[in-house]
């Protein structure tokens, strides 16, 4: 197992990556919209960034997960907590 612990300071803003060394495969949780930590944490352990999941459901949050489902073709968890609109 991989866990990755990764803090913007001037945003305040905590993400994690968590990877398996057997499966290859990396879920990022909270990603930010600057990625290359991610690519880069995944590339070195030789591991692809299959899934990202959305935890900190906040209005003052900007997911970077959008990015990743463009970039990588991940696949993405968000909750159906909160309002539809």
């Amino acid at each position: 197992m991989l866990s990755k612990y990764f803090y913007d300071q001037p945003l305040a803003h905590a993400s994690y990556l968590l990877g398996c060394q057997r499966s290859g495969e990396v879920l990022i949780i909270d990603p930010s919209r600057i990625l290359t930590p991610y690519l880069e944490t995944a590339q070195a352990a030789s591991l692809r960034i299959v899934a990202a999941a959305e935890i900190h459901i906040h209005a003052d949050f900007v997911s970077g997960s959008r990015e990743l489902v463009d970039q990588v073709g991940t696949m993405l968890h968000i909750s159906n907590a909160g309002p539809t609109d």
